[in-house]
């Protein structure tokens, strides 16, 4: 019973020493930036960004894989492209609502549907300025 409970006890530690296991285990990408009330992910290998509060769920789409590894890497972009997201969801401008259904067989991210759940989602038709 004593080395089955060290036992946990270690693997809990090493567990939670590892930086954002548990969006690891889902299949996702750590935050990468927090803007007026939502918290935006990246997740790169379904090439979206997600911001996210409690109500709400809004999706860009970052298909350009270079370009937008290069503005997640910057702070300086990243921070100016959050800025820029958040003000055109507040101008409610090049929005579009998805179902849940939608937005996953769009993404096929675990991210996405993880994050979404419950929330309105909305699309984002964002695109960055070329580098």
């Amino acid at each position: 019973m004593f080395k089955a409970v060290l036992l946990l006890s270690l693997a809990a530690l090493a567990l939670g020493q590892r930086n954002n296991w548990w969006q690891n285990a889902i299949g996702t990408s750590s935050n990468v930036d927090t803007v007026h009330g939502f918290t935006v992910q990246y997740d790169d290998e379904h090439d979206i960004v997600i911001f996210v509060n409690p109500d709400d769920c809004y999706i860009v789409e970052a298909r350009s894989d270079r370009q937008w590894d290069s503005i997640i890497r910057n702070m300086d972009d990243l921070h100016a492209f959050t800025e820029a997201v958040y003000s055109q969801i507040q101008a409610k401008t090049g929005l579009s609502h998805m179902s849940h259904s939608d937005a996953s067989s769009a993404y096929h991210s675990r991210l996405e549907t993880w994050e979404c759940a419950r929330k309105d989602v909305t699309k984002v038709a964002y695109m960055p300025a070329s580098n």
